[in-house]
């Protein structure tokens, strides 16, 4: 075997990588997500309720972030 050639097993597999993503990025997405589709779930009943809606989310996540809770490493 060359020297330079690229083993598999030296590098981390796409497994690797979209673990690594989904412990940093995940439950972020998912927070997201879900408060935008509450959000717009609210609008389409009646749209002041989903300014009201993502207000308090909004708040709410800044709170969460505050205090920051997900910090793990």
């Amino acid at each position: 075997m060359e020297p330079n050639e690229i083993k598999q097993r030296d590098r981390p597999g796409i497994l690797a990588r979209v673990s690594a993503a989904w412990e940093k990025w995940g439950v972020g997405v998912l927070l997201c997500g879900g408060a935008a589709a509450l959000t717009v779930g609210a609008a389409l009943i009646y749209p002041p309720a989903g300014w009201l809606t993502g207000g308090a989310l909004a708040i709410l996540g800044g709170i969460l972030g505050a205090i920051g809770g997900g910090d793990q490493k």
